[in-house]
């Protein structure tokens, strides 16, 4: 029996395995590790072992060179000294699975869940490998020569994983979920780290040359003793102050509020315009609930910080920095996020529909909506959340998730839409790119 991969996919023909079979092999493998009689140790290159479940078992040692194991399920598992040399693991569930030593080269582990997984001295480093590759001829033959180039973690979860002593030489982890992994003492020289999140990292004498931090997140992290020459770290998220502190200000920041209060009610007769033009206001800590409604903040770092509840309609907001923010049922109808830094941001269940606005010449009404132009809101979370007019013209909503929200009129065109889950969502008149219409699945 043979299984077909898609030609987007590389056309991929390998011969498929049941979970009866690899249960045996597993078997005789067990046998091998323990020396009984009839032990022998598992060879399997070039298989298609797709959605296979490995729970719990002892693969260490094992060759599983070439392999598609899309979606495999590995908890917990031992690949111990394994090789698993330009493996397909788009996908697996990897929790805990142990991958000391490991031959990873070449392996493509996009989207996989790797959280406490232990890759501690694994070779993650590009490689060449051989993969059949199904070719035209009369006979079902097939050709080699694939290469697999550089291991791909693109979005990965390695939360609290340990990669002490890795091998990772032009990895990819861009968008990868990197909390608390241990990569003391790894080689990380030339990997892609753009978008990850890195926060509480430790890269003590870790080598990061020429390493791309590119709108990374890496507060808390250790880089004691690491090697950074030629590593580019372009708006790069640490604990340092970004602009103006928000405690250098005369007033405190609950005063500042509450004299935008009295402006806003007064229809600034009274009071002061909150203005926080390229101020930091992380060391404010909770603006949750708060009502800031119509305020300034161009290129302002709300990052990581909890807006949750917060009323923040008609604001102006263009160029700051939302990274990690957590503004779950917040109100922010009518609000510009021109060209903001979004990744991974949480705007469940908020209200982002747009506001109706009294003209003053007393002509009548129009409707002013979000604004999010260019914005990247990479992995941003909207699940539930009301978007009806609003505009993600030129946005990277790479693996953004619009799971059952109203987007009913809204403008996505020239917007970056890989990945992006639009299950359940209201798309009546919104506009795509010609052929970029989503495809819906059920969730």
């Amino acid at each position: 029996m043979m299984s077909d991969m898609t030609a987007a996919d590389g056309d991929f023909t390998l011969q498929a395995m049941t979970q009866a079979e690899l249960n045996e092999i597993i078997r005789k493998h067990h046998m091998f590790l323990t020396a009984r009689p009839g032990g022998a140790r598992a060879v399997l290159r070039d298989r298609d072992l797709s959605g296979l479940n490995f729970t719990g078992q002892n693969l260490s040692q094992c060759d599983l060179t070439g392999c598609i194991m899309r979606s495999a399920i590995l908890t917990n598992a031992s690949f111990e000294s394994a090789t698993l040399f330009g493996c397909d693991l788009r996908g697996a569930i990897m929790r805990g699975t142990r991958l000391v030593r490991a031959d990873l080269r070449g392996s493509d582990v996009d989207d996989a869940d790797l959280q406490n997984a232990d890759l501690t001295g694994a070779d993650l480093r590009e490689g060449k490998t051989i993969v059949k590759r199904k070719i035209k001829r009369e006979e079902d033959q097939y050709s080699h020569a694939s290469e697999a180039g550089a291991v791909q973690f693109i979005g990965s979860n390695l939360t609290d994983a340990i990669l002490t002593g890795a091998t990772a030489i032009n990895a990819d982890f861009s968008d990868a979920v990197l909390e608390n992994v241990d990569f003391q003492g790894a080689n990380l020289k030339g990997a892609v780290l753009r978008g990850a999140d890195m926060t509480g990292c430790v890269l003590k004498d870790a080598n990061l040359h020429d390493a791309d931090f590119t709108h990374a997140t890496m507060t808390g992290a250790n880089l004691d003793g690491a090697e950074k020459s030629g590593s580019t770290f372009t708006l790069t998220l640490t604990g340092e102050t970004v602009g103006t502190d928000i405690g250098e200000f005369d007033l405190t920041l609950d005063e500042m509020v509450l004299k935008h209060i009295q402006w806003v009610a007064t229809a600034g007769r009274s009071g002061v315009q909150l203005v926080l033009n390229s101020v930091d206001m992380r060391k404010a800590g909770t603006l949750s609930a708060q009502r800031l409604t119509a305020i300034k903040a161009h290129n302002a770092t709300f990052a990581e910080m909890d807006l949750r509840g917060i009323e923040l309609q008609a604001a102006s907001l263009d160029g700051s920095d939302f990274r990690k923010c957590r503004m779950g049922n917040s109100d922010l109808r009518a609000s510009r996020f021109t060209g903001c830094l979004m990744i991974r941001a949480d705007f469940r269940q908020a209200n982002l529909n747009p506001l109706t606005i009294r003209r003053r010449d007393g002509s009548g009404e129009y409707q002013l909506p979000c604004r999010f132009d260019s914005a990247i809101l990479r992995h941003s979370h909207f699940n539930g959340a009301r978007l009806m007019q609003a505009s993600f013209a030129h946005a990277d909503l790479t693996g953004a998730n619009f799971t059952d929200c109203d987007l009913r009129q809204a403008d996505f065109t020239g917007a970056k839409l890989r990945g992006t889950v639009f299950n359940g969502a209201l798309l009546e008149d919104a506009r795509f790119d010609e052929n970029a219409h989503p495809q819906q699945k059920d969730s």
